[in-house]
């Protein structure tokens, strides 16, 4: 084999085992052996063959300082920076309980006046409560709510006026709610005149507020202003069909001159109830008074058939007989209800009268 190969670019010498130039880096495929060459020319060639590795090694020199330097001055710029804060626990753990959240700032103070007079009325200790009740007014005067509760405080403990005061507070400042319970406490005090006017009141705001009407219809009833009771009672029975309002309303509407409307009522109480003697009795005295005295003696002597002890037939029947001319038969009836109800009110008087018949019968020979 020859001793080296002449590159076919440069024409430099190259070992026949290598297959690219040493000094161009073309292929050496084809390449002729290169002729032997005088002692001087080896030392130039072996001369020549290192350079490369010489140059080689300097590169590698070159770089290994310039990376050694970059990491220097990369350890010197983290070594002038400040420590990162440590990592927090939870990154490291796996379950258990959550952090505690951060402190809350406690709420601000509250006034504990009201919540304590509220707490001491729901226990039924009103006169405890009082004090913090009239504490909490003062601080919150506007407080409608806190002005009837001061109320009812005042009057469980006697205090009636006061409460009377506090009660028109709240219905002051809040008609809608505590207007109605201020009405029925003066109406439950006889001060009717007041209790009307409030409970109007009430309705010309809530028109369809039933509790006012049924409150006011049955003060009209006991203050014997029939005319304006009607209309309420009669809103009252439509919606309840209550056997003592339908009673109420035929007699308001009796003695307001409706008489076909009292004998409606009447008739609709007995329908329902046929044992109620007083609508009985004053269905009775209706048909009288209009003239139908012999539908109204049947309708009492019907009654005494299913009652023959209610007082209240037998001195409605004594009445209507006696406007008959029948005076034995009405002393009777009046006899019989003075016997029945000895403790009545009217009973001398009713006494009384049947003797008076008894005697004007003895004296007309009847």
């Amino acid at each position: 084999m020859a001793s080296a190969v002449l590159c076919p670019a440069c024409q430099t010498r190259n070992r026949p085992t290598w297959e690219f130039c040493v000094r161009c880096g073309e292929s050496l495929e084809g390449a002729k052996p290169a002729a032997p060459l005088t002692p001087a020319a080896v030392r130039a060639s072996a001369r020549a063959e290192a350079a490369p590795t010489d140059l080689a090694s300097f590169y590698l020199v070159l770089m290994c300082a310039i990376l050694f330097g970059t990491v220097a001055l990369a350890c010197r710029n983290l070594a002038s920076q400040p420590p990162p804060p440590p990592p927090s626990p939870g990154v490291y753990a796996f379950g258990g309980p959550p952090a505690p959240p951060p402190p809350v700032s406690p709420a601000p103070p509250v006034d504990n006046n009201a919540a304590t007079g509220r707490r001491l009325m729901a226990q039924g200790r009103a006169a405890e409560a009082l004090p913090f009740l009239e504490k909490a007014v003062a601080a919150d005067p506007s407080s409608a709510e806190l002005r009837h509760t001061l109320g009812r405080a005042q009057w469980e403990t006697g205090d009636r006026d006061r409460a009377l005061g506090s009660y028109a507070e709240a219905a002051r400042l809040a008609p809608a709610t505590y207007r109605l319970f201020y009405g029925q406490t003066l109406d439950a005090l006889g001060r009717t005149g007041e209790a009307a006017a409030e409970l109007e009141g009430v309705l010309a705001g809530q028109p369809g507020n039933t509790t006012a009407q049924e409150v006011l219809g049955r003060l009209y009833y006991r203050r014997g202003d029939y005319a304006r009771a009607v209309p309420l009672l009669e809103a009252l029975a439509t919606r309840t069909r209550d056997l003592v309002v339908l009673q109420q309303l035929g007699y308001a509407a009796e003695k307001s001159g409706d008489r076909d409307r009292a004998v409606a009522a009447y008739r609709e109480v007995l329908a329902a109830e046929p044992g109620a003697a007083v609508a009985r009795s004053l269905l009775a005295e209706s048909l009288a008074s209009a003239g139908r005295r012999d539908e109204a003696v049947s309708l009492l002597q019907e009654g005494l058939q299913s009652s023959p002890d209610a007082p209240g037939l037998h001195r409605s029947l004594g009445s209507v007989l006696e406007g008959m001319g029948r005076g034995a038969d009405a002393a009777a009836a009046y006899r019989e209800y003075a016997r029945l109800a000895p403790n009545a009110p009217d009973a001398a008087a009713v006494a009384a009268r049947a003797a008076r018949l008894e005697a004007g019968l003895k004296e007309s020979g009847s």
